[in-house]
């Protein structure tokens, strides 16, 4: 298996990249599906807390179609099933764990749409007097309102009501006198403040909850304290000698506290520097221990070397350099025409290459071919017109078009001149009447 992935390794990679890019893409679009998934799945799943309620009738009612469950306008979880028992529809409901501790026995559910396509949600009023309810704890039938329609709320009222009804509507549009876009409007404006009030509802149900905590910590607190008075008096005394030490000090503590910033922040600054530099020192130390237990012998070898290479720098390298000292110059003097000429060269060969590559392009997706195409057509065409190796010899070949006017303007001009009117015929050049249509005549 090494033996195949090693000589399969870019193939390897490119499939455990396309593995991960399938993953990241699946991640996306399942994150994106109005769905709940359990806890075990990572970062999609959520741990929710079951909870049930009874309702009279459960139409619309869909499971795993991202309904959700809704309180003070407020996602708190989603609707997970739904089935009869003992002819009542029990809707059971996961419950996203934040928001468990806030519904209570005494809680209330109402079953409303959320859109005119009855796609339902279940609007919870948490409770006020009740005990936090428990996992599987199902709300009776006597705390849940189920969906009602408005034909069914028309259909129980009988026909004098529906009359009056009929005409409280109709003066209602009268009065409205065409102006149901701007009332429309108007109530729109409410939406903002809605969503706000519900933030603020939720908000204030998490404070009632912590106050609530917080009351019953400060209870024990108080109990505590309450079983233990000697020593918290005798705490008291010696926090009241502590703190008047403090202020027989206060303005060297204040001068104290003045300094302390800016000392706290050079110091912070002179750790975070010497830090890095323990970091780096103590690789680079451990690192340079083989360099100097070797670094006399190398002394004393390059102190050899330094000896004999005395004469060759003196005799050969010396006298060298001063021979190519001139043609150096020289050389620097040309450098700079011939840098001159490279960037022209260089801007030259830039335009070949961008005129050869619109000559090879070819355009993606369009009915016309490139030059480059048509270069080859070219090629071929000229070889045609230039073919020597054929009947009629060194003649280039080519087409002539004869019109009926220019048939006639030739016969005219070769009448004069007989040398033109051998050559005419001699190259069956059509008549004047075989092209011409022929003139209409009338009886």
């Amino acid at each position: 298996m090494r033996r195949v992935i090693r000589e399969h390794v870019r193939d390897f990679i490119a499939l455990a990249v396309l593995f991960v890019i399938g993953l990241a893409v699946t991640g996306v679009i399942l994150s994106q599906q109005q769905q709940p998934y359990p806890s075990w799945i990572p970062f999609l799943g959520d741990e929710q807390f079951e909870l049930k309620a009874e309702f009279e009738t459960a139409q619309a009612v869909t499971p795993g179609q991202g309904q959700t469950v809704n309180m003070a306008g407020v996602e708190i979880g989603d609707i997970t099933g739904v089935e009869l028992e003992d002819g009542r529809a029990v809707v059971t409901m996961g419950i996203n764990e934040p928001y468990e501790e806030l519904i209570q026995t005494d809680a209330t559910m109402l079953l409303r749409p959320r859109t005119g396509l009855q796609d339902m949600t279940i609007e919870v009023d948490a409770g006020r007097s009740g005990k936090p309810v428990e996992e599987g704890f199902t709300i009776p039938l006597a705390q849940t309102e189920p969906n009602v329609q408005p034909d069914e709320i028309l259909a129980s009222l009988d026909r004098d009501t529906q009359d009056y009804l009929r005409l409280l509507i109709e003066g209602g549009a009268a009065g409205l006198g065409g102006r149901g876009e701007q009332l429309s409007a108007g109530l729109r404006r409410f939406e903002p403040l809605g969503r706000d009030l519900a933030r603020i509802n939720v908000e204030l149900a998490e404070r009632r909850a912590n106050i609530r905590r917080s009351i019953s910590s400060f209870r024990s607190l108080a109990e505590a304290l309450g079983r233990s008075d000697t020593r918290v008096s005798e705490f008291v005394s010696s926090q009241n000698a502590v703190f008047d030490a403090f202020a027989n000090q206060e303005a060297s503590l204040r001068e104290t506290l003045r300094e302390l910033p800016p000392a706290l922040r050079e110091t912070r600054a002179a750790l975070a520097s010497s830090d890095r530099l323990a970091l780096e020192l103590g690789p680079a130390s451990r690192a340079l221990l083989p360099a100097a237990q070797s670094f006399a012998p190398a002394q004393v070898a390059a102190q050899r070397f330094a000896l004999e290479t005395v004469d060759p720098i003196r005799e050969q390298i010396r006298p060298f350099t001063r021979e190519v000292r001139d043609p150096i110059r020289h050389l620097k003097q040309a450098a700079g025409p011939l840098g001159g000429t490279l960037r022209a060269t260089t801007s030259t060969f830039a335009d070949l290459n961008r005129f050869f590559n619109a000559w090879a392009y070819n355009p993606p997706g369009g009915e016309e071919e490139g030059y480059l195409f048509w270069t080859a057509w070219l090629n071929h065409n000229g070889n045609n017109i230039a073919l020597l190796q054929d009947a009629h010899g060194p003649l280039p070949r080519g087409i002539v078009l004869q019109s009926c006017v220019t048939a006639k303007r030739a016969e005219e001009l070769a009448v004069a001149r007989p040398f033109i009117w051998t050559l005419q015929r001699l190259t069956i050049a059509p008549r004047s009447e075989d092209i011409c249509p022929p003139t209409p005549t009338f009886p």
